[in-house]
């Protein structure tokens, strides 16, 4: 499994895309929610996926009942 780093938006849950979060100027702004940089926060690509998985596999528990 990948285990690249990267940034979410807590607001929104824009997934940053460029090359370097850590050298964006502190003045930079989420493109969707236009929040500021400190509303970003790093993720791991394998937490992200067991995120998804467990929830689904939690939504698909409860249609099962």
């Amino acid at each position: 499994m990948d285990k690249k780093t990267i940034y979410i938006c807590d607001i929104c849950g824009y997934v940053y895309d460029g090359e370097d979060f850590s050298k964006e100027d502190e003045s930079y702004r989420c493109p969707l929610c236009d929040h500021d940089k400190e509303a970003f926060h790093e993720r791991s690509f394998e937490h992200e996926v067991n995120l998804a998985s467990n929830e689904y596999h939690h939504v698909h528990h409860i249609d099962e009942n």
